[in-house]
Order: structure tokens, then sequence, then C-alpha cells
């Protein structure tokens, strides 16, 4: 679709949650400026927004339509540190999500290894917790034609830690900048390590009283700047402004259009 902002090796989306409304609103939303809408999915005892195998086919039909694509944000983490039984059920409600949106065709599906710690190392028995996210993000990659598609996201750990299970897996990253500087983590080193892994990019502000997912007014220029050189590298990635709301969404525009040239 002509008038899109794009940059070198770069598909450029936003979320599902920039208008109110359904998935397709928000796709209709996204698709005269972006080529991707990251579908950010949730479930809990008390509310859900899972699509039904109707929905789904209505977005499916919608993104050949708009020539869009999607990532899928799934609605669980997979936290190391838990008992076995509650990983299950963390492991069957993703692959249960991966089975009805397949027909999407997804750039590719966006996990969270997580466990006690949010920062330095994710948890205080580092061998049962690798041992452990091991088993769940491979029980996942199985359910996938390709496991590089399965994108594991760097969060506030030190993301070394999640390397042996990605490597041994296959599995790809999904890069989020606004992490590395929320948790005031060296993010030209890391983009610059963790780059050619990195099949999604995640890009928010953060405001100085440490609020994130703003818009991309408050990320550093030079930074942004490092990051779109550092992607025109001859791959395809998917980068999503990862914003909720019309005016941090319309306020990212501005800055991404300035940036591709008006």
């Amino acid at each position: 679709m002509s008038g899109r902002i794009s940059f070198p090796g770069l598909r450029i989306g936003g979320t599902s949650w920039v208008t109110p409304g359904t998935l397709a609103d928000n796709l209709r939303q996204l698709a005269p400026d972006l080529a991707d809408m990251e579908v950010v999915l949730f479930d809990t005892p008390m509310a859900s927004n899972i699509p039904s195998p109707a929905e789904v086919a209505e977005l499916a039909a919608l993104c050949a339509e708009l020539d869009m694509t999607c990532t899928i944000h799934l609605p669980a983490e997979m936290d190391g540190t838990v008992g076995e039984s509650d990983r299950r059920r963390a492991e069957d409600l993703c692959l249960s999500v991966m089975d009805r949106l397949s027909l999407l065709a997804p750039f590719g599906w966006v996990v969270h290894l997580t466990g006690s710690g949010i920062i330095g190392r994710p948890a205080e028995d580092m061998k049962t917790w690798t041992e452990a996210v091991h088993r769940s993000a491979a029980r996942l990659a199985s359910a996938l034609d390709d496991p590089s598609l399965l994108c594991v996201e760097t969060l506030g750990y030190d993301f070394r830690a999640a390397e042996p299970v990605i490597g041994s897996l296959g599995l790809s990253i999904c890069l989020d900048v606004g992490h590395m500087v929320l948790y005031d983590l060296p993010a030209r080193e890391l983009i610059v390590r963790y780059l050619p892994r990195t099949k999604i990019l995640h890009l928010h502000g953060v405001d100085p009283d440490g609020t994130d997912h703003r818009d991309l007014r408050f990320v550093d220029p030079g930074l942004l700047d490092f990051l779109l050189e550092r992607c025109a590298d001859g791959r395809e990635r998917v980068l999503t402004v990862e914003v909720f709301g019309k005016e941090d969404y319309e306020a990212s525009l501005g800055v991404l259009k300035n940036k591709n040239g008006g």
C-alpha cells in the first residue's frame, strides 16, 4: 500500500490496542500507515480477548485485503520458577492460541521466558530455571514448522540467561529496545549483540518518571537512528511501535514520518 512508513529491512507495525474496538477495527486503523499489527492477547479469570475462530477468519481475510501481516504476543509467560502444573497450563493456553491463530500465518510469535528476578538473574537456581523454560519453549516450538518463528522477548534480566535455550532450539529474539532503556541497560551494545538473531523489534518511549510504552517522542533520537541504521542489513524484520492508545500512536507516527522524509 502506497504511503506507508518504511525503512530498509523493516516492516513497521503497531499494536492491536490503538483504538477502541475489535482486532479488525485496529487493523483498519493501522493499515494506511503501517504494514503489521502486533496482536496483544490476554486471558485471565476476569477477562479474555482471545478471538473466536470466526474473528480469526475475518482478520485473515482483512490482512490479505489490506496487505498486512501480524505478529502474535502470546497470552501467558513461561515462568521457570513456578510449579510444573502451572507452567503446563500456560503452555496449553499458548498452544491453543497458536493453533487457532495459525490461519494468520504470523510473521512471528512472541513469548516471555520469566522467573522471580526482574533484573540481574531471572532466578536464584539458574540450572532449574534453564531446564524448565527450555522444556516449555521446546513444547511451543514443536507446534511450528519453523522454530525460528518463536521469538523470545528481551525483558529486564540479563538476557545471556536465555541464550542457551534460544540457541539450542533454533528460536529467534524479539528485541525490546524500550525495555533496555527502562532498565538502564546498554542499548547500543545489546542491539549489536542480538540483532543477528532478531526477527521482531519492539520500540516505545520511557518518560522521565519511568513510565514506559509511551510515544516515540520519548526515545533518544540518536538511539533511534542507530537502530534504523543497524537494521538496514538485508534481512526482513518487523519493528512494532508498542504503544497503546490513539494519542501515543499518533505522536509516534509523527516521529517516524519525520524520519521517513515527511
